[in-house]
């Protein structure tokens, strides 16, 4: 299951169209808080999150955050146009999140999903 938050409805839309080939369930948010809600109501866990960095009422930092709480296995890929920072250092260091700069090619958001989810899989089997 990916949960997709992005408060750009064009880019929100762009993403699930590049991914409607791909082997994965998406559950579309377009705020922080929105999304939070949306894993805390999923009768199934969120393997993969796919969050802007810049969103209404929390960031995507706080929501990988709050996630990862809740799904200790939850893979992060975060898109920001902003690359500089602390915020994009944090989010590697303390989460381990990958990063698609904006704009981006749809194979590489293809790539990091498809990573996300081998890697999420090798991590269930093993618990």
């Amino acid at each position: 299951m990916l949960l997709l938050v992005e408060d750009e409805d064009q880019i929100r839309s762009l993403i699930r169209s590049v991914l409607a080939g791909e082997d994965v369930t998406i559950l579309e948010a377009s705020t922080g808080a929105e999304g939070l809600r949306i894993a805390q109501q999923s009768a199934v866990p969120i393997d993969i999150l796919l969050t802007d960095m810049l969103l209404p009422e929390l960031s995507g930092y706080d929501l990988a955050v709050a996630l990862r709480a809740m799904f200790p296995a939850l893979r992060i890929i975060m898109v920001t146009g902003y690359v500089e920072g602390d915020i994009v250092q944090r989010g590697i260091e303390e989460l381990h999140a990958a990063f698609l700069d904006k704009p981006f090619q749809a194979a590489e958001l293809r790539r990091l999903v498809a990573d996300a989810a081998l890697h999420f899989r090798a991590t269930s089997a093993q618990g």
